[in-house]
């Protein structure tokens, strides 16, 4: 309803009647006849008090009384110019209306509801229809109490008498499966206030509402409005069904709400509510939070059956690690130490955490607790875990336990798992901090294990003899291996390095990473590394490539750098690495340089191409091989090559290949750039030589035009010479005649 109204809202309880609808009415009628009477000779009202003052009601359903007084006064043609205030004084001295909280409304508050309904009623006394402005009327709401509950149970009381099967009808689709919540409670109040009589409208509603008195899905707030209703209609039954709820809770009843019903019915009949805690702490239901938060509200009521609820439910598989909670409520540590121990069921941290608020109660219950929970935990790492707490107040317990762990009997234990025990073991006892790691490093299976333990030691300041053993044992991973000798060489550089020489030779001829881990194991052990890396330069099955790259990691000095070139050099079978490696001699020391590319021009003879070029980079040393290139190699292009390579290092052996090239009949222009290597005049004797030979027309006549170029005089006599001869055509003639005319 509208409080601007001075109207009052329906509660979930509507208060008791015992004059029923008659004596409500007649009270309410009486009410509005008085007011009526009141204000009927007032000429304001011009003798429409009762059909005005239920306009005016009606109104105050959606507006604040003035505001309604103004369209009902409108509407019954009341409103002249200032009698608006006229009316509320006739009103207000009449009695018929005061103040509710600063609120102008009907005096007594529940006539504004009356008067409304009695409105609607008057204008369509026959009952609702489709027609008039309140054709939806008996709606269905989704919320209880509807804000105009109350108009509308009087509307159903006037109209019972004369529209009772329309009426029906509303109050059945309000009863229906679809709307019967919450629209029920509308039903239970017009029942209960015995605004209508119906029994079978009763008892319908009654069967309603004990069905939802047994629905755990609904609200508290909800709940309690039904069990309201319930008693109001039918208290007998109401304590029947709440102890039925408790000892047949159904699928849809939680321990909450049995314990709701519990309270409730302990209120009606103390009796029968303690027969029903007992019962409901034997069997509670719902979900495992559900079950404990009510255990727990049981034993506020009663601590007796709270502690047998709970120890019920610290027994109870499905209850998980709620559990260890259920006991906490019992405060018994006889069934904590058991859960502890045995908590099949239970995560182990909810197990840990238990162990540790039972020793603040009892150590020795604690300590035999966790020996037993060591040997029942779940996850391997728990049992540690068990052994560290234990610790803190019983030292030698949690020896045993740690024992038990690194050094298992009867059950296989994971390596890292060992590894954790023995580093307890070793600071409850230092002395065996170091052996019992050893004797891990060689007794359990996995390797990595081995490797960990080991390195333990040696980072705790112990003796290296397990990680060094690690290293040496080629049945390890090379990558564990190494980072075995890494760690030994930081406490031992020199045996470090050896083993990462000898773990050097694990890897296959050409893999590179062999050369960087003997490089740092130079760093460590100097003559080892260097001993190995020589070992690898001198076999010769090995790329020439990767012994250069050995060399040229820089550990060895210059007269060493030097051999072991020289030898990747003369034992290359690939003579490009040969070159390759002798150029680093070379670079190194000119004269052993030379003398080893004249070597290498001898030794691969079967490129004569190669061998100019080794020959060249021989210097003086290569003249031999170049001059015997150039008398007997096929091809004249290489020749004059090798010749202007022996002008560098000995003319007279480079004019000896030139002759040859000269002399060579039919060359080409080949043998003209040979005889041009020659100084002037040796170069004129040539190219006359070749004028005078059988070759080419065009040959002869370039070796003559060359001559004239050096020197104008015996050129010019060549041409003419060449002119004159037979050999020629008359248009090589021509020619001559050109360059000489020109």
């Amino acid at each position: 309803m509208h409080l601007a109204c001075g109207c009052v809202t329906a509660a979930d309880e509507p208060p008791r009647n015992e004059h029923g609808p008659a004596g409500q009415i007649a009270s309410l009628e009486a009410a509005a006849t008085a007011h009526v009477t009141a204000v009927a000779a007032a000429p304001l009202v011009n003798g429409k008090a009762r059909p005005f003052l239920e306009e005016v009601a009606f109104r105050c359903l959606d507006r604040p009384f003035t505001a309604a007084l103004a369209r009902a006064a409108g509407a019954h043609r009341l409103d002249a110019p200032g009698q608006s205030d006229d009316l509320l004084r006739l009103l207000a001295d009449s009695g018929v209306i005061a103040e509710h909280g600063g609120e102008l409304g009907f005096v007594p508050g529940g006539l504004t509801d009356y008067l409304a309904a009695c409105h609607v009623v008057r204008r369509h006394p026959r009952g609702p229809n489709l027609l008039h402005p309140h054709r939806r009327f008996l709606r269905p709401r989704s919320t209880w109490p509807w804000p105009d509950s109350e108009t509308a149970l009087f509307q159903v009381a006037l109209w019972w008498t004369t529209a009772e099967t329309a009426m029906r009808k509303r109050l059945r689709v309000l009863l229906s499966p679809r709307h019967r919540d919450p629209n029920v409670h509308f039903v239970a109040t017009l029942l209960h206030r015995g605004l209508v009589t119906a029994d079978d409208l009763r008892e319908q509603t009654v069967e309603i509402l004990l069905g939802h008195l047994g629905d755990d899905g609904r609200t508290a707030g909800a709940w309690r409005a039904t069990l309201a209703a319930l008693e109001l209609l039918e208290p007998s039954r109401t304590a029947d069904a709440l102890e039925r709820l408790v000892q047949a809770p159904g699928r849809r009843a939680s321990s909450l709400r049995r314990f709701d019903a519990v309270e409730a019915l302990a209120e009606r009949d103390p009796a029968r509510g303690e027969r029903g805690l007992r019962l409901l702490a034997e069997t509670l239901t719902g979900d495992r939070h559900e079950r404990l938060e009510v255990a727990g509200m049981i034993r506020q009521r009663d601590t007796e059956l709270g502690d047998r609820a709970a120890r019920l439910l610290a027994n109870t598989g499905d209850m998980g690690d709620l559990r260890v909670d259920a006991a906490k409520l019992t405060g018994d540590l006889a069934l904590w130490a058991e859960l502890v121990g045995d908590g099949r069921g239970i995560s182990d941290s909810a197990r840990l955490g238990l162990l540790a608020e039972l020793a603040d109660a009892d150590q020795a219950l604690a300590s035999a607790a966790a020996e037993r929970f060591a040997e029942t935990a779940s996850a391997g790492t728990t049992p540690v875990g068990v052994a560290t707490a234990v610790r803190m107040w019983d030292p030698e317990v949690a020896l045993r336990i740690a024992d038990g762990v690194a050094w298992p009997v009867r059950r296989e234990v994971d390596g890292p798992v060992r590894r954790m025990a023995v580093h307890l073991i070793g600071e409850l006892v230092p002395a065996r901090r170091f052996t019992d790691l050893e004797r891990l490093s060689r007794e359990v299976p996995d390797e990595k294990t081995q490797f960990d333990a080991a390195s333990d030691i040696v980072e705790q300041g112990g003796p290296v003899t397990a990680l060094r053993d690690f290293a040496a044992n080629p049945k390890k991973s090379r990558e564990r291996r190494l980072l075995a000798a890494r760690g030994v060489g930081k406490v031992d550089p020199r045996s470090g390095g050896r083993l990462l020489v000898d773990i050097a030779e694990s890897y296959k001829p050409t893999d590179p990473d062999q050369l960087k881990l003997l490089r740092d194991a130079h760093a460590l052990a100097p003559a080892a590394a260097a001993k190995a890396l020589e070992a690898i330069v001198r076999v010769e099955r090995r790329p020439a490539s990767f012994r250069v790259r050995a060399v040229e990691l820089g550990i060895f000095d210059r007269n060493k750098t030097v051999e072991l070139y020289e030898h990747i050099a003369t034992t290359a079978r690939d003579k490009d690495d040969a070159r390759t490696a002798a150029r680093k001699v070379l670079g190194m020391r000119q004269d052993i340089g030379e003398q080893l590319m004249a070597r290498l021009a001898k030794k691969f003879t079967a490129d004569p191409a190669f061998q100019l070029s080794l020959a060249r980079e021989a210097g003086a040393h290569g003249k031999t091989v170049l001059h015997q290139l150039g008398l007997h190699t096929p091809s004249l292009e290489l020749r004059v090559e090798v010749a202007a390579a022996l002008l560098d290092v000995d003319r007279r052996l480079a004019a000896d290949v030139i002759d040859k090239v000269v002399r060579t009949r039919r060359g080409g222009e080949i043998r003209i750039r040979a005889a041009c290597l020659l100084p002037d005049r040796q170069a004129l004797d040539a190219l006359r030589h070749i004028v005078n030979d059988q070759d080419d027309e065009d040959v002869l006549l370039a070796a003559a035009v060359r001559a004239w170029e050096i020197d104008k005089g015996r050129g010019k006599r060549l041409l003419r010479d060449l002119a004159g001869s037979r050999r020629v055509s008359q248009h090589t003639r021509d020619r001559i005649g050109q360059v000489l005319g020109g």
